[in-house]
């Protein structure tokens, strides 16, 4: 992974299926059809399941979209006054599929939603462009929220009673109505936190005298990455591979969270993180370092940081100093944290002797040049306290 890189392949996750049909078994997966190779007793077992997963489905369906579908988009133009192009850029912004002007997919729910936004496009106090990119934000968090909670339910059905797959996906579906309220009060007040905190963010860039206007943010940022992750996938089944990259990522959190730091995005064996002052960011990586290198059901990790300027859109940052600490992070070494010569300078100045850096070795970075760049680990700068 290599934040705001020109060679960034962005992957994308599928949410299901599309909401513009009701939910429901493929045809060509329906009991009926089923090969007469079963004997009866399969058979009867598997309508039983397939009845039960659409009594699930359709009854959380119901809770969910609070009332059956009735608008087509020319519904909600000639009914609502919603413009049926920003109706268009709305569902598509979020995520789903595409659906023409007569088809009957939108909901009470639906209209109010879409209706709320789009008036106030209409009202000139958005643009049309701010409107495709809040909803295109709320479609890519929200759907990879959903995933997280809805798997993250089904490995709880695991763990805690053995469940197979299938019995652990259909516990979740049955669940899910009697956690609904207490996750959406959490999503709420998870957003509203966190728009606090860059409100208060952003607020402190406006004190800023001299920014430069193409990369206005000062920050650290850092990539780091398990060592021979690919070979140890190989390796691996796919319940322990998920535990392995599980652990990662919530050590890594709650490092990169002490720190003071926060979380970009992560793909897989790899996280990027940011921070306020290179001492944060030189902390967070270091600590990366030693605590995932010094577990043992962990392999190490390398670490590239930087310390400069940059900008931020989509919820990620962009520049040269950010393909900076992504190509240093390639070429660090097992449980290494690897710096070019201004950020080590930085970090010196801004906490002196807190931490330890090498002699300065010259390295082709793909993309960037010839670099000079430095190993940084802990002097007298004290360990991070996780209460762990």
């Amino acid at each position: 992974m290599t934040g705001g890189t020109e060679d960034l392949e962005h992957t994308t996750t599928s949410a299901g299926p599309s909401p513009s049909e009701p939910a429901s078994v493929p045809p060509e997966q329906s009991p009926d059809l089923v090969q007469t190779s079963l004997d009866d007793q399969e058979i009867l077992d598997l309508n039983r399941r397939f009845a039960e997963v659409r009594r699930s489905v359709g009854a959380l369906e119901k809770v969910l979209l609070q009332g059956p579908r009735k608008f087509s988009r020319r519904d909600l133009a000639e009914q609502q006054d919603i413009p049926e192009r920003l109706a268009a850029v709305y569902w598509r912004s979020l995520g789903f599929s595409p659906v023409d002007e007569d088809t009957v997919v939108f909901t009470e729910e639906d209209a109010y939603s879409i209706g709320d936004l789009s008036a106030i496009v209409e009202e000139g106090v958005l643009s049309e462009r701010a409107f495709a990119s809040i909803t295109r934000g709320l479609g890519f968090h929200m759907g990879r929220l959903a995933m997280w909670i809805t798997e993250a339910l089904v490995d709880e059905a695991k763990h805690a009673d053995g469940a197979d797959d299938a019995e652990a996906r259909q516990q979740m579906l049955d669940s899910i109505p009697e956690l609904l309220e207490t996750l959406e009060s959490q999503v709420m007040f998870a957003f509203r936190r966190q728009l606090a905190a860059y409100a208060a963010r952003a607020g402190s860039e406006v004190l800023h005298r001299d920014t430069d206007e193409l990369f206005p943010l000062q920050r650290a940022v850092g990539f780091a990455d398990l060592v021979q992750f690919t070979r140890l996938a190989q390796d691996l089944s796919g319940s322990e591979l998920a535990d392995v990259v599980g652990r990662f990522e919530a050590v890594s959190r709650d490092v990169i969270s002490v720190g003071g730091g926060r979380v970009v995005k992560t793909v897989g064996d790899e996280i990027m993180f940011l921070a306020d002052t290179p001492e944060d960011g030189a902390q967070i990586a270091v600590s990366l370092a030693e605590v995932i290198t010094a577990d043992s059901r962990l392999p190490p990790i390398r670490v590239g940081m930087s310390w400069g300027s940059m900008f931020s859109r989509y919820g990620d940052v962009f520049g040269p100093k950010v393909n900076l600490a992504a190509r240093m992070e390639s070429v660090a070494r097992p449980g290494a944290v690897m710096v070019d010569a201004e950020t080590a300078e930085s970090v010196t100045q801004a906490l002196p002797g807190g931490f330890a850096l090498s002699e300065g070795e010259d390295v082709e970075l793909h993309g960037i040049g010839t670099v000079q760049v430095k190993a940084m680990r802990r002097d007298r700068s004290a360990p991070l306290d996780l209460g762990l």
